[in-house]
């Protein structure tokens, strides 16, 4: 690992800390994003982190989200059924969520969909996503070890020592696909039992 690495690691490492203080203790972390199997989450569930410098709104912004904003809520159903359809046709096999979007790995699916950057964070007592910006580091997603079932390492989805697909599987039976990037993900495995329940 180069100094300039090791440096912004350690730098991260601060922000990660700040963010889960009195929380939890982090213990393995890495940059995730989501799977690119992943259907975009509805409007209502993308999150709005505090951390990153939001542009002012414009008055024709403010139209636009006016006439906009309604087709979104609308829409829901929709992608709700498009979801349950493709969830219970056996055949389909490359899946990046099972569980919807008010589920536990869909809620954490739906967690990455932001500009900030996105640290995934086993810590002593909970698994965290942690986002940090310009404006410092919050927690965006969180939920204790005892709700991860545990970890599976997609190995067809590639598994370089610097990137890998894991799929991750709670107890309300749901499971998301998350890739992970840095030497950590191999860390991450060590941390949760291996599983491959479908």
């Amino acid at each position: 690992m180069s100094e300039k690495t090791e440096q912004s690691a350690q730098e991260f490492g601060h922000q990660i800390e700040k963010a889960l203080a009195g929380v939890d203790r982090p213990v393995v972390f890495g940059l995730s994003s989501g799977s690119q199997r992943a259907r975009t989450p509805p409007r209502r569930r993308w999150p709005n982190p505090s951390v990153i410098r939001k542009r002012k709104k414009t008055f024709g912004d403010r139209v636009f989200s006016f006439v906009v904003t309604p087709v979104y809520y609308l829409s829901d159903p929709i992608g709700t059924l498009y979801d349950w359809l493709v969830s219970k046709l056996f055949f389909w096999r490359k899946r990046a969520l099972r569980g919807g979007w008010g589920s536990t790995a869909g809620s954490l699916h739906a967690a990455h969909h932001t500009s900030a950057r996105r640290f995934l964070v086993v810590g002593r007592t909970g698994l965290h996503l942690v986002y940090v910006g310009e404006l410092g580091s919050e927690t965006g997603w969180s939920v204790t070890r005892e709700k991860v079932r545990g970890i599976e390492h997609l190995e067809g989805e590639g598994g370089t020592p610097h990137k890998a697909t894991l799929r991750f599987h709670f107890t309300d039976r749901s499971w998301g696909d998350l890739v992970v990037i840095g030497p950590a993900w191999q860390q991450m495995l060590s941390q949760f039992p291996a599983t491959t329940d479908r």
